[in-house]
């Protein structure tokens, strides 16, 4: 009697096996067609580094996925082995190779703590090399025939500044660059704590401080609208702190800072005062005629201040709401 309850248990277990693998299979099947509609046509709407548009974010894209498929060499087969072992040492099958005073094996160690070792050395040094290599100081090609575009830009409080100073032009919340020309870009903060510049498409967030400048050179590849941000919590207004970021063809670059310098609006230092009195949500504007060395002196305001005194102290009143600004 007991025999046979035994018998119809194990039959009804394996049934159940059956069953569940059945349901497993299509279950699998099902998310891996879900997963490929989902992903079908969605690459214009990949952000960052997954749709780059520039020389950096590129070379960030490689790292990042040379970097996944070195770790799931690990990952994956500790995957596949967690639910091999849960079907093979189950407590129905009635298998030969188990050995419950097994405890240790020398060829089995080396394995598990070996390559993860080698991966952790190749991860090192392939990160290392690229950190180097893409150095935001850098210049990205040193025999390019063509210099730099050089844009200063300045965090104001919660919009940008970008100054383009051999052309004698300025911008807020907009910036026009060149498509297949490296520009150098200097940046700075005034009247608003640490803020970090960064377009991700184009590549390489950057820090920056008062009284301090950073620089980053980046390449971008295609022509094309794409979005900059701050992604640095720096007040009120951070979440709105972004700009939109057009790369042209020379010629229509050429053909836009001739219209900016006839603009009627000039950023003189009391123009430039204005713009360090706190706003959310600020529209593009456009200035011709900058103020002599205007960034230098932003940089130079912190550096020769001293005490518990803001340099900036006149500015920080209430913030107008997005409705008035």
């Amino acid at each position: 009697m007991l025999a046979s309850n035994i018998g119809l248990g194990m039959e009804m277990v394996a049934r159940m096996r059956k069953v569940f693998s059945r349901w497993a299979k299509l279950l699998l099947i099902s998310m891996g067609c879900l997963l490929l509609l989902s992903l079908a046509g969605c690459k214009a709407n990949l952000l960052g580094m997954l749709n780059p548009k520039g020389l950096i974010t590129y070379e960030e894209r490689k790292l990042f996925f040379n970097t996944l498929a070195l770790m799931l060499i690990v990952v994956l087969p500790v995957i596949v082995m967690s639910f091999t072992f849960v079907y093979h040492y189950q407590v129905s099958h009635r298998i030969k190779d188990y050995k419950p005073n097994w405890s240790h094996s020398f060829f089995l160690e080396s394995l598990w703590w070996g390559i993860p070792c080698a991966i952790i050395v190749v991860l090192a040094v392939l990160t290392w090399f690229r950190t180097h290599k893409l150095d935001p100081y850098n210049r990205i090609s040193a025999q390019s025939q063509t210099d730099p575009l050089l844009v200063q830009v300045i965090a104001l409080p919660w919009k940008w500044l970008f100054i383009y100073p051999k052309q004698d032009i300025a911008t807020i919340n907009y910036l026009a660059i060149p498509v297949d020309q490296e520009v150098e870009y200097w940046i700075t903060t005034d009247n608003v704590p640490m803020s970090a510049f960064f377009i991700p498409q184009l590549g390489s967030q950057i820090y920056t401080m008062a009284g301090m400048r950073t620089r980053l050179h980046l390449l971008a590849n295609e022509t094309g609208t794409y979005e900059g941000l701050n992604t640095q919590f720096n007040g009120e207004g951070f979440s709105d702190m972004h700009f939109a970021v057009q790369v042209l063809d020379s010629a229509t670059l050429e053909h836009w800072f001739s219209d900016i310098k006839k603009s009627p609006n000039h950023l003189t230092e009391a123009a430039y005062g204005e713009l360090l009195n706190p706003s959310i949500g600020n529209e593009p504007q456009f200035f011709s005629g900058i103020a002599s060395d205007l960034f230098q002196k932003v940089i130079d305001t912190y550096m020769n201040s001293s005490g518990a005194v803001h340099p900036r102290q006149d500015f920080h009143h209430p913030v107008p709401s997005k409705e008035a600004s």
